[in-house]
């Protein structure tokens, strides 16, 4: 049984490699329940487990090339799925840092701001009045902790453009919870 398993895994990966379709099918038919179980304990929500599942299939899809058909097919699978799922969590962690660069600004903001960091629709609801290009900036900034000099390169602005509008972004956000705090509890 074990060899006729090992013997179907190794069919699949050569036919993922030379790009057949029904490879590629079957390897998700077969692996994915086990790789959504192991995504789904790490993050908990069953909508980011399915888009996490789909991240490892393509990433496994598009690299099958560099898999060692000396190491076990499953192992390097679920390496992908954690390394997705623990960077949508970083992502997710440093999310809530923005909360705290608000929070931790030149004047100290009450304490229930820190506690709506909790709230998983509040980033969205404050960003959504920021203007979608500095929106990016901010976001690449804080969330993808871009530095400046890489923001002003892909914006095609100078560091300190990125900067003034990191700035602006967190003093309009800061404004907005003060004016606009009871609706966000």
């Amino acid at each position: 049984m074990e060899q006729r398993n090992a013997e179907l895994i190794n069919e699949i990966i050569k036919g993922m490699v030379k790009g057949d379709p029904n490879a590629f099918e079957k390897c998700y038919q077969l692996y994915s329940p086990a790789i959504y179980t192991a995504i789904f304990k790490i993050c908990q929500n069953r909508e980011t487990a399915c888009d996490l599942l789909h991240d490892t299939f393509i990433d496994a899809f598009e690299n099958i090339a560099q898999f060692d058909t000396d190491n076990n097919f499953i192992p390097w699978l679920k390496r992908i799925a954690f390394n997705n799922s623990f960077n949508h969590l970083k992502k997710q962690k440093n999310t809530l840092k923005l909360f705290d660069q608000i929070a931790n600004t030149e004047k100290a903001q009450p304490k229930s701001m820190t506690s709506m960091a909790g709230d998983k629709d509040l980033l969205t609801k404050l960003l959504t009045n920021i203007p979608e290009r500095q929106r990016l900036i901010l976001w690449l900034f804080i969330v993808e902790q871009y530095s400046h000099d890489e923001i002003a390169l892909l914006v095609n602005q100078s560091a300190s453009y990125s900067k003034s509008i990191v700035s602006r972004c967190l003093k309009a956000l800061r404004n907005d919870v003060e004016e606009n705090k009871d609706a966000y509890m």
